[in-house]
């Protein structure tokens, strides 16, 4: 059973099923007594629970943060949010659940989205910018690590593939830019959506959720960026400083906003471009996994958005392209 299956059902019904923890604390009664309150995931939605009654000899501390669970249960509400009363959890052993269950991956070949970042690359004519893409996209361990990562948490391309799918996407709709706005230096702004996420290789760790690393929050995805393209076109001999300004500025920019973490807002048009296109991309992608994730292909309307404070209504076909395996 999935978590957007729970929400479904009425008070009182009876369900069970494999979760991962996200949070768990120990807490007690009012007479001593000790009780667990878990958020409880998987890839559908998360759920908070209540082991409300535990027997007396239960270890509660070998639930742990990232552990997936066994649970049975039932349904309950508490002040309009669903609360289920636990009767049974476990941790669950390696091998008795299905991994896909937590994470999802992209719906998108990996290979072909592959194949086409790098045609781009190769579309690149500036000898400069094309020889610090080589430098980053020739290189199998950060290969490795860029067709895994995500693109986000919980907000937008949150699944394993999900960066690809996201830098792709982006540098698609930089192409078009470039094509209708001459001034722009499109061979820039395309090196700059290639690489305006690399440093999310480094944010997230992957395993059963997905989570920020130490570094992700410590420094963030744009800093990290920065740093990781300042090595790379430090090797690269005669490198034009007024090429590497621009690069910079793009990435350190292209959350658009100070209030979106933006240490900087665009000033250039490839800046202001990247930064629309990033904004586009990310948030069209976060509607259609909200909706997968509530509908599940049905229509209708979602809960409120927690990130866009909004319900959201669908009654179309999302087109997911060919599922992977």
């Amino acid at each position: 059973m999935l978590v957007r299956d729970i929400y479904r059902l009425p008070v009182g019904a009876p369900f069970s099923g494999y979760f991962v923890i996200e949070h768990v604390e120990i807490r007690k009664h009012r007479t001593g007594e000790p009780f667990l309150r878990l958020v409880l995931s998987d890839k559908t939605g998360t759920f908070q629970a209540l082991w409300w009654k535990p027997p007396k000899d239960a270890d509660l501390t070998v639930f742990k943060k990232g552990d997936v669970v066994f649970v049975e249960g039932h349904v309950e509400y508490f002040n309009g949010n669903l609360q289920p009363k636990l009767t049974q959890i476990r941790v669950a052993q390696e091998g008795e659940y299905d991994p896909k269950k937590f994470i999802c991956e992209s719906r998108f070949s990996v290979e072909e989205q592959f194949t086409q970042l790098l045609e781009l690359v190769e579309s690149v004519n500036n000898p400069f910018l094309k020889k610090l893409l080589e430098s980053f996209f020739y290189d199998d361990q950060f290969v490795e690590e860029f067709l895994r990562a995500p693109a986000g948490k919980t907000i937008h391309h949150a699944c394993i593939g999900g960066l690809l799918e996201h830098t792709l996407g982006v540098a698609e709709i930089c192409e078009t830019v470039a094509k209708r706005y001459k001034s722009i230096d499109r061979d820039l702004l395309i090196t700059a959506a290639i690489l305006h996420d690399v440093g999310k290789v480094h944010e997230y760790s992957v395993e059963t959720t997905i989570d920020r690393t130490d570094e992700g929050i410590l420094l963030g995805h744009l800093y990290m960026g920065c740093e990781m393209v300042a090595f790379k076109i430090a090797e690269i001999e005669g490198f034009p400083k007024e090429l590497k300004t621009k690069l910079i500025h793009c990435i350190l920019a292209h959350h658009g906003q100070y209030e979106h973490g933006s240490p900087k807002k665009p000033k250039t048009l490839e800046a202001v471009a990247l930064a629309y296109a990033d904004a586009l991309d990310s948030k069209v992608k976060g509607f259609e996994e909200f909706i997968e994730r509530e509908l599940g292909g049905e229509r209708g309307w979602t809960k409120r958005h927690f990130a866009y404070e909004v319900p959201i209504f669908f009654d179309g076909k999302i087109d997911y392209g060919e599922e992977t395996e």
